[in-house]
């Protein structure tokens, strides 16, 4: 698994906060809970998490954990740059 990404809600990593289509938030919420392990490990929230993702859902429309992971890092290195 990769590094920790920062804890933070998507809106406060610059990233829009997106609610998936109706017909994906079952996905959402099946990849919330395989990544609330890592992701309660870095600090994240269940909040946080869920909104991340419904966000990443909402984008990119499937992936696993490690993918999902990832992009929070890309969107974070995007704030940051």
């Amino acid at each position: 698994m990769t590094s920790c990404p920062i804890p933070k809600h998507p809106d406060e990593a610059g990233t829009a906060w997106q609610v998936p289509e109706l017909a994906q938030i079952e996905g959402a919420h099946l990849l919330a809970n395989r990544a609330r392990p890592f992701l309660k490990g870095c600090g994240f929230t269940d909040r946080q998490i869920l909104a991340w993702a419904d966000t990443y859902i909402a984008n990119v429309g499937s992936g696993d954990v490690d993918s999902f992971v990832e992009w929070i890092h890309e969107r974070e290195a995007v704030l940051s740059s």
